[in-house]
């Protein structure tokens, strides 16, 4: 008896560890749609978009939404055991770029449950969208993962305790804001940094 309960304990690992390779395919198509749209207004500047793009990046965003939703009411929030790091990261990117903003906030103990089970979400990312939650709900963010470039300025938005904002990205296994600045200077083309290599 205790043998054949042994063997039914493990047919679910077995199961699980299939990676699903077409919803996969989907998640990472989407990924694809997303950074294409934005990579063509990156080219010619966020400055110079124009309303067609707009339109098309909206419109992309808002399908993708749609479809994830659809997924992740399937199949429940998706694990890399299900979709590889690489779905996860799709997911995520596609939640990060959603209109809905109910939606990002549904997904976020979602993203911090898979963060701390180890199950292909990273610290950074569920950082980004707390700050974009925070934010879009007029809330101060509280990992400062959020800021604009003006007139040759990198702006963070405001940051709840910036005084521990280190802390809380250090907990996340973020580098320091400081040097996140200088990342985002010459990203930007502000400031060079020699010793930071982008590449």
């Amino acid at each position: 008896f205790m043998r054949y309960l042994t063997i039914l304990l493990f047919i679910p690992f077995v199961t699980l560890a299939e990676i699903n390779s077409v919803l996969q395919k989907e998640l990472i198509e989407m990924e694809i749609k997303d950074q294409k749209i934005r990579n063509q207004i990156n080219k010619i500047g966020w400055q110079n978009i124009t309303k067609k793009l707009v339109a098309k990046k909206n419109a992309i965003d808002a399908t993708n939404t749609v479809r994830l939703k659809a997924i992740i009411k399937k199949h429940s929030w998706l694990t890399k055991d299900l979709v590889g790091t690489e779905g996860v990261n799709a997911a995520f990117l596609i939640i990060q770029h959603s209109p809905d903003i109910t939606f990002k906030e549904q997904m976020l103990p979602h993203l911090k449950k898979s963060y701390l089970n180890g199950e292909g979400v990273t610290g950074q990312q569920v950082a980004l969208l707390t700050d974009r939650v925070l934010i879009a709900q007029g809330k101060k963010q509280i990992y400062g993962t959020q800021a604009d470039v003006s007139e040759g300025q990198v702006l963070f938005s405001p940051i709840e305790d910036e005084v521990n904002v280190d802390k809380r990205r250090e907990e996340m296994k973020m580098p320091p804001l400081d040097f996140y600045l200088k990342i985002m200077e010459k990203m930007y083309g502000i400031k060079d940094h020699p010793e930071i290599d982008l590449n």
